[in-house]
């Protein structure tokens, strides 16, 4: 596939700009090129958005759920820390 120019960024395709859209690179199996798309499929949030918009939701829940959701990650980002203190801080102390 030519653009008309050669782009220094090998990465650059115009037509995946807009939406969820996959072009099949250079050298690319089909496998790839599907796991690319899955890719970028789930981090767009499509999925959950439709979870979350299928039943309504109270406001008051909503703030709830994602007061609860920080809190856990928090907690786990806390618990990532100690791990890695026990691994590498200081000994002898």
């Amino acid at each position: 596939m030519s653009y008309g120019f050669e782009s220094k960024n090998r990465n650059y395709f115009p037509e995946e700009k807009s939406g969820i859209c996959v072009v099949r690179r250079k050298d690319e199996t089909y496998d790839d090129l599907v796991k690319r798309f899955r890719k970028k499929f789930s981090k767009s949030g499509i999925v959950k958005e439709l979870r979350d918009r299928t039943y309504y939701e109270k406001p008051s829940a909503k703030k709830r759920r994602k007061r609860k959701q920080s809190i856990k990650s928090i907690e786990k980002e806390q618990l990532k820390l100690e791990d890695l203190n026990s691994k590498f801080g200081k000994k002898g102390d």
